[in-house]
């Protein structure tokens, strides 16, 4: 009887300790947080249509804890809202571009300069590296937002009407629109065109009436802006690796526990490539379309420009100590980079 008595107690306790764990496993699951993601694309971008697969796989990985909304189209606002938003923790996701943080600390323009990089990878390694992790982890601490990934964008390359464009030199004194910031004059001018800030919305009829005679893009953003019906040639100058950058509100970050941070670092780790081989494969129809649209499409010695590209940046921020601190880090990042 005592035997018996004894079975039953550990039959029992062990029951117990059982529906303990379920109800613990059930009331973590059903603790749902939703993680509100802010897409500048709209469906059909590689960033956004991939954002969707990552949404979807963070919420199975997470055993349903995590639920990622995508807001495509920038519908939010504008990107210089969702970082306030990213601040207050009223959003928790923002896919944007490094430049973005820049009033927090100008030098993390970098990876925007001139010929920073030779591809994506060496783009990503360095986000990666102590270097590149330095700017971040600073910026992080001064404003409450954290980078969490380097996604491509595409190579920017240049447009132009009725110039042959083999060197800078071909460029002299040639009206090219860029942004207005500093960095961005500094791309145009290191290709030797003369930069004029144009909002982009203003761009196509800019091109049409001659205002400017060239810019620069990536090629499926001179598609879908339909620039091949003002310019007549493409030029692959490849000046910019261009890199976009995932952001977190540091806020909703913390509030996560350890395993869903795995979760979101992980999935977006994997589906990295994933962007990167859909933006090649845009590019690669898209200049197939490009031709069938009539466009010239020349591939110079790059050589010149990237030489170009040192003078125009050392005259530029060779006197700004922080800045040619950072350059200088990208520099010796490149030289050890195999």
């Amino acid at each position: 009887m005592k035997k018996l008595m004894a079975i039953f107690l550990v039959i029992l306790v062990a029951t117990s300790i059982f529906a303990a764990a379920q109800a613990e496993k059930a009331s973590s699951v059903g603790k749902i947080v939703e993680l509100k993601w802010y897409q500048p694309e709209p469906d059909g971008h590689p960033w956004t249509d991939v954002g969707y697969m990552i949404a979807e796989e963070i919420e199975k990985n997470s055993n349903g804890t995590l639920k990622v909304t995508m807001y495509p189209s920038g519908v939010l606002g504008t990107q210089a809202e969702a970082i306030d938003m990213l601040r207050t923790g009223s959003l928790a996701l923002l896919t944007s571009g490094p430049s973005i943080l820049a009033s927090f600390y100008d030098p993390v323009q970098i990876m925007s300069l001139p010929y920073a990089f030779d591809n994506a990878a060496q783009g990503y390694a360095f986000f990666e590296s102590p270097a590149g992790q330095k700017i971040f982890t600073d910026i992080q601490a001064k404003s409450g937002v954290r980078t969490l990934d380097v996604w491509y964008f595409g190579d920017r390359n240049l447009t132009i009407n009725k110039v042959n464009v083999r060197t800078p030199a071909d460029l002299t004194g040639k009206a090219v629109r860029c942004m207005d910031t500093p960095v961005a004059k500094t791309v145009v001018g290191s290709l030797g065109a003369s930069p004029v800030p144009i909002n982009f919305s203003e761009l196509y009829m800019a091109l049409q009436t001659g205002v400017v005679v060239g810019q620069e893009n990536p090629v499926p953003t001179i598609i879908a802006q339909k620039f091949y019906e003002v310019q007549d040639t493409l030029v692959l100058t490849r000046h910019s690796v261009h890199l976009g950058t995932v952001h977190a509100s540091e806020m909703i970050w913390k509030s996560l526990t350890d395993d869903q941070r795995s979760v979101i670092a992980t999935v977006l780790a994997k589906y990295r490539p994933v962007i990167e081989e859909r933006i090649n494969k845009n590019t690669k129809e898209g200049l197939d379309f490009l031709r069938s649209k009539g466009m010239t499409i020349l591939e110079p010695d790059l050589t010149p420009f990237r030489a170009n590209a040192k003078k125009i940046i050392a005259s530029t921020f060779g006197n700004d100590k922080e800045w040619m601190s950072v350059i200088n880090g990208l520099e010796t990042f490149k030289a050890s980079y195999k």
